[in-house]
C-alpha cells in the first residue's frame, strides 16, 4: 500500500541512485514489490513517474546548459551530439530489446549481468586510461559520428529491465576518452529527454490515474533534493580524483552492487 513514507523512500532511492551505474528504476521497483508489498505493475509505473523529480534536478543545477541544448537555432557541435544521440537511442531501443530477447538466454542476459559487465568495463577503462596521456582526452564539442552512434546505442540498452541508463552512457563516454567532468555533466543533460519520455509514457499508457498526486509529489520532491545533491557529490569526486581512479571507483561500486544482487 502506498503511503507518505513509501513515497519518500522511493524518491530518496531514485535520487541517490539515478546518476550511478546502477538501475534506479530497477531498485525502486524491487523495494516496492519485495519489501512493501506493492503490485509490480503499479510499482513500475510509480518508479518511472518519479523520474520527473530528477529531471527537474538537472534543470535546477544546469539551467543555462540545458536551455541552450533545447534552443536549436544555433546548432553547435555539442547540441549536435546531444540531439543525434537522443534520436539514435530512441530509434534503437525497440530493435535492441527484440534482438536481445530473441538471441540471448533470458536467465543469463539480465540486468544484474549487464550491471556487472558495466562495472568490469569501467575498471578496464580506468586501467587503460591510467596509462594514457592527458592530452588524449577530448571535450564533448569534438565528438564524432561514431561517438553519437555508440552513446545512442548504449542508452538504448537501458530498455532492458535492471539496466542503468547512466551507467551505459557514462561508461561509453569515458571509454571514448571524453573529459571526466564534462562526460558526467553531459550524461546528466542526456537524462532529461529520457526522463520526460518516461513520465509522458506513464501519463498516456500507464497507471497514472491510480497514482495519488499527493504521494507522487512527495516522491518527486524527495528525488529532486537527493538527485540534486548526489549530482554535486559525483562531480566533485570526478574533479578531485585522477580520471583513471574515478573510473575504477565507479566500476568497483557497480561490481559490488551487482554481486550483492546475485547473493540476494
Amino acid at each position: 500500500m502506498l503511503d507518505w513514507f513509501t513515497a519518500l523512500l522511493v524518491g530518496t532511492i531514485q535520487g541517490l541512485l539515478e546518476w550511478l551505474p546502477i538501475s534506479s528504476s530497477g531498485q525502486t521497483t524491487l523495494v516496492m514489490v519485495n519489501f512493501l508489498g506493492i503490485r509490480p505493475e503499479f510499482a513500475i509505473s510509480f518508479g518511472l513517474a518519479v523520474h520527473i523529480g530528477t529531471a527537474m534536478a538537472v534543470f535546477a543545477r544546469y539551467p543555462r546548459p540545458l536551455v541552450g541544448m533545447l534552443d536549436i537555432r544555433n546548432f553547435t557541435p555539442k547540441k549536435k551530439f546531444y540531439w543525434l544521440t537522443t534520436i539514435i537511442s530512441l530509434l534503437c531501443a525497440l530493435p535492441i530489446m527484440f534482438l536481445l530477447e530473441s538471441t540471448f538466454d533470458s536467465e543469463l542476459w539480465t540486468g544484474v549481468t549487464i550491471t556487472l559487465l558495466i562495472g568490469l568495463g569501467l575498471v578496464a577503462t580506468g586501467i587503460i586510461l591510467g596509462r594514457s596521456k592527458k592530452s588524449s582526452f577530448r571535450p564533448i564539442s569534438r565528438g564524432r559520428y561514431s561517438d553519437y552512434l555508440l552513446v545512442g546505442i548504449a542508452q538504448a540498452f537501458a530498455v532492458l529491465p535492471g539496466v542503468s541508463r547512466s551507467g551505459m552512457t557514462m561508461a561509453t563516454l569515458l571509454g571514448r576518452r571524453f573529459r571526466e567532468v564534462e562526460a558526467l555533466t553531459f550524461s546528466f543533460l542526456l537524462s532529461v529527454p529520457v526522463s520526460m519520455a518516461s513520465f509522458a509514457y506513464i501519463v498516456v499508457f500507464g497507471d497514472m490515474g491510480e497514482i495519488p498526486l499527493f504521494f507522487l509529489g512527495i516522491a518527486a520532491v524527495s528525488s529532486f533534493v537527493f538527485g540534486y545533491l548526489s549530482m554535486g557529490v559525483l562531480v566533485k569526486m570526478a574533479s578531485d580524483l585522477k580520471f583513471s581512479k574515478f573510473c575504477i571507483l565507479l566500476g568497483g561500486i557497480t561490481i559490488a552492487f551487482a554481486c550483492c544482487l546475485l547473493i540476494i
